[in-house]
């Protein structure tokens, strides 16, 4: 009887501590935030992936299998999503994919800074498009995508992105994986074209996949593994604006190497404080003459003249303080850029400007 009595009481301690848990693990379902958002994937411009199995894990899950990533527009840049919707954040990523250029495949299964990501939707950011367009009103937006980029070497970037702003969550590492050819055989013909030799040669000479002057510019050179992680270091440096006539600043948006991309517009132009930032690749600019009369610019970096600017500026001191300087001229039509640390000047000489009239300072999306 006495044996039976201790049974039950562990019975019953038993189902009380998993009703706890269960309770406990169901109040933190409860208590996750959602956000409206879609998964995404992407990777550098030349170095194609298709992901095999698996995608985003947590309180949920988002799939990236069976998705084709060219990364045509270049690292950090948006594809399309297939899941758009109220939800939590993920917490995980676990999957395997193939890596055209390198031919071979890679599995990661890792923890993602869930912390992180749920703060940076939790803040968001200003909304530059509706400021330009609602009479300079402010109205606060947020991230609506979780960017998936996957770049040679098994390098994995995740990056919040939304109108107008991407910021980088975090680096992860993928290792090599084979997938055992047991496994391959049972796929239907549409799955095992990602392990077809000759499918995977198709795609790295489909010019819509990889641009024929990408190809050509990278045939015959070793692949440049760490390049995406050299693309990560942070400077900090703020962009100066001088207008060589009387007139305003009315926007910048600065897209880096990293992937990230910001707007500068209203008090932050104005404050224009230093910030750490990755080298930047590109700026649009927007200004207005005294006449009211607008003007916009597109700045495109030389990539390796401005890495070695940089490189030059911070070979002393790493925390140094540096400002890139746009001077437009006197009639509006030309940029010049240097970077600047004191009495130290380096001119971009290689930067490719393009300067044009502008009826209204509507901004990019």
């Amino acid at each position: 009887m006495k044996n039976i009595k201790i049974h039950l009481y562990a019975v019953l301690m038993l189902l009380t501590l998993t009703s706890s848990c269960q309770n406990k693990n169901q109040d933190k379902k409860m208590n996750e935030p959602e956000f409206e958002w879609v998964e995404n994937l992407n990777c550098p411009t030349g170095y194609p992936i298709a992901v095999y199995r698996g995608g985003l894990e947590g309180n949920g899950f988002a799939s990236l299998s069976d998705r084709l990533s060219t990364g045509i527009r270049g690292w950090g840049s948006s594809g399309n999503g297939l899941s758009y919707g109220v939800k939590p954040l993920p917490s995980r990523i676990n999957c395997i994919w193939v890596s055209y250029a390198e031919n071979c495949t890679y599995s990661i299964d890792s923890d993602i800074d869930y912390e992180k990501m749920v703060q940076l939707f939790k803040e968001g950011y200003q909304d530059s498009s509706f400021f330009f367009n609602g009479d300079g009103e402010y109205k606060k937006t947020t991230f609506d995508t979780v960017l998936v980029g996957f770049a040679p070497g098994g390098v994995v970037v995740i990056w919040a992105l939304g109108a107008g702003k991407t910021a980088e969550v975090g680096r992860y590492k993928g290792e090599k994986y084979t997938v055992p050819q047991s496994e391959i055989n049972k796929l239907d013909n549409h799955e095992r074209l990602l392990f077809d030799a000759t499918d995977r040669k198709n795609i790295m000479n489909n010019t819509k996949v990889i641009p024929l002057e990408v190809r050509e510019a990278n045939a015959g050179k070793p692949i440049p593994y760490g390049l995406w992680d050299t693309y990560r270091t942070r400077y900090s440096w703020r962009p100066i604006f001088i207008l060589r006539t009387e007139g305003e600043m009315a926007m910048s948006y600065i897209d880096m190497f990293n992937g990230e991309a910001e707007y500068l517009f209203d008090e932050e132009l104005i404050e224009n404080n230093f910030k750490k930032r990755s080298i930047p690749k590109s700026f649009d600019l927007g200004w207005r003459d005294k006449k009211g009369q607008g003007y916009g610019g597109d700045i495109l970096f030389d990539e390796q003249e401005i890495f070695n600017a940089f490189q030059e500026i911070y070979k002393e001191d790493k925390v140094t303080e540096a400002e890139l300087q746009f001077s437009i001229n006197y009639t509006n039509d030309y940029v010049t850029v240097l970077l600047k640390q004191g009495e130290k000047e380096i001119r971009l000489s290689k930067t490719k400007v393009n300067i044009y009239k502008s009826s209204s300072l509507t901004l990019k999306k």
